[in-house]
């Protein structure tokens, strides 16, 4: 059986660190496109020439400053940067205060990756010249290169100030809050690059990338800072179960259990490991356990109605799924992608017919809109949920009209949700676990952003608080599977989304349909390096050498610069 939610490969991302400078937005439109270090320096530097100074106004003689700046100015164009670098220090030599000589210089050193030196004389322009945002972006990079992301911050919310819309500052700047473990903050930056871009099915398929390399960072931080710990495994479980690696996985949150007997979920999870797996009984086993440790956990009652469903126990799913109605209507609103693992059309239209005589309730339109769904019968689907969203409705109207009577009842234990969001968010000052407790609230709900801000803000979030950076990581792979949903509605057959479903399958290992995926994104996209360079790490993968050469070959053809994971590189 398969999960239906989307699957991508997890790598660290690539972000661009060098910066055009152009004259106008169609430009850094254009620009945006193709990213190359050399040529977009060279780029850079040609426009910055026109800061060409005004020579009657220096003190040293006229020609003899006039000259070397020119002749500064045409090694720039000629891209030879270092005999740049000896011309406009020896017209500083002779006028120390000639500040288009300090940018240049230091835009030279930085063609020559002397980054330290680069900062050194664009920083003393900047401060004759605060406004120019090309250096101001480069000083902020180069000091991220330099491993000092505390100072690049001011430089580059300085040119943010100074353009908004400037996309390799943003990005920059989110590596930058990456650095110092500000997830937040980075965060808010990938949405911010999203908005920017106009090309939808592009901004979706980055921000998902992005989403999910937050996880990842989070996933593998947790795995190694809690190594031992059930928190640690669980870690290393919810990796293993993303990549289809079901027994590497149950024997991972049988780690987890062995180490926490009663932490909330685990047995779930080892359930839910093995129902994709098709291990239908011990899946059961596991569902019933946590039931024994909480009987109003909404999410066991709903993984044991997928079980039984999967066992065409129609009945017995009705049931489970009416006791989750009871629990927390709030839950069961939100859980339109029931049941997660595939179910086959001939058992979804059994399973329909056996509930039709059932009275009609909330269970039985929420059960059928899911079974509809797999039979694909849409229609029919949507006919369902509009009937469960009416139920919800009603009950919504009714727990309104009845909360004066219920007080004095505290919502987060009797699982209202909303009123428990809603009571936590007045609150002047929140504890961590009070702010833990709204995280989990708002995740619960599957609003997924306000999720992340409330979590990333707790105490501890990236160190010494595991449950809070537990939560967060699956916040943020939330956001990427919500963003690649996105693109697949919006762009269905875009190159993007070829690209993303075979992601998808190679990160489950079906090598026949990624590369089909994959020659389907290259049709529409054929000059695209980064796909060239995904098919041949495929071909890497499954031995095929020869294939592999070809592929890498013409990945870096089109990009000499390319080189992103060691295995290509090798």
């Amino acid at each position: 059986m398969r999960p239906r939610e989307n699957t991508r490969k997890i790598s660290p991302p690539r972000i661009s660190l060098t910066v055009r400078f152009h004259s106008n937005p169609a430009d850094r439109k254009r620009a945006a496109r193709k990213n190359s270090s050399a040529k977009t320096t060279a780029v850079f530097l040609l426009a910055l020439c026109s800061l060409a100074p005004r020579f009657a106004t220096c003190q040293t003689p006229e020609a003899q400053v006039e000259a070397l700046f020119t002749a500064g100015q045409q090694a720039l164009k000629q891209g030879d940067f270092a005999r740049a670098a000896e011309q406009f220090k020896k017209v500083l030599a002779l006028d120390p205060n000639l500040i288009e000589a300090e940018v240049n210089l230091g835009l030279a050193y930085q063609s020559l990756f002397k980054y330290d030196l680069a900062v050194q004389h664009l920083t003393k322009g900047l401060r004759a010249r605060p406004n120019l945002l090309g250096p101001t972006v480069i000083v902020g990079m180069d000091y991220l290169k330099l491993g000092s992301p505390e100072k690049a911050v001011p430089f580059l919310q300085r040119a943010l100030k100074l353009d908004p819309s400037n996309r390799e500052a943003h990005q920059a700047l989110a590596s930058c809050y990456l650095g110092q473990g500000n997830f937040r903050s980075a965060a808010a930056e990938f949405r911010q690059i999203a908005e920017l871009d106009s090309d939808k099915a592009e901004a979706w398929f980055k921000l998902g990338h992005e989403y999910l390399d937050l996880a990842a960072r989070l996933a593998y931080r947790g795995a190694h800072l809690y190594r031992e710990s059930a928190w640690g495994h669980r870690f290393l479980g919810d990796l293993l179960f993303q990549r289809d690696r079901w027994e590497d996985a149950v024997k991972e949150y049988q780690k987890a259990l062995t180490a926490d007997p009663r932490q909330s979920g685990l047995h779930t999870s080892l359930g839910q490991t093995y129902l994709h797996a098709g291990k239908l009984q011990e899946a059961g086993t596991e569902f019933h356990l946590e039931l024994q440790l909480d009987s109003q956990n909404e999410l066991a009652w709903l993984a044991l109605a997928g079980m039984q469903l999967a066992k065409s126990q129609a009945s017995a799913a009705l049931e489970s799924i009416a006791k989750v109605w009871e629990i927390s209507p709030e839950f069961l609103a939100v859980q339109r992608l029931f049941p997660s693992t595939e179910l086959p059309q001939g058992s979804a239209i059994a399973s329909i017919s056996l509930l039709q005589d059932e009275p009609e309730t909330a269970a039985k339109h929420f059960l059928l809109a899911a079974l509809y769904a797999s039979a694909n019968e849409n229609a029919l689907s949507d006919g369902q949920w509009k009937a469960f969203q009416a139920d919800f409705l009603a009950w919504q109207q009714a727990a309104n009209a009845a909360e004066p009577a219920h007080a004095h009842q505290d919502p987060c234990k009797a699982r209202h949700y909303f009123r428990c969001a809603e009571l936590l968010q007045v609150r002047k000052q929140l504890t961590d676990s009070e702010r833990l407790l709204l995280g989990e609230m708002h995740f619960t709900l599957q609003q997924y952003e306000t999720a992340a801000n409330v979590l990333a803000q707790v105490q501890g979030v990236t160190n010494e608080n595991a449950e809070a950076s537990y939560w967060l990581e699956r916040t943020y792979q939330a956001l990427g599977a919500e963003a690649y949903a996105r693109l697949q509605e919006s762009s269905p057959d875009s190159w993007r989304s070829h690209q993303l479903r075979a992601e998808g399958y190679a990160l489950r290992q079906d090598f026949d349909n990624a590369l089909k995926e994959f020659q389907g994104a290259l049709q529409l996209h054929p000059d695209e390096s980064e796909l060239h360079e995904a098919v041949g790490e495929l071909y890497l993968v499954n031995h095929s050498d020869a294939e592999a050469q070809s592929e890498l070959e013409k990945a870096l053809a089109l990009d000499p610069s390319g080189c992103w994971g060691p295995r290509t590189c090798a």
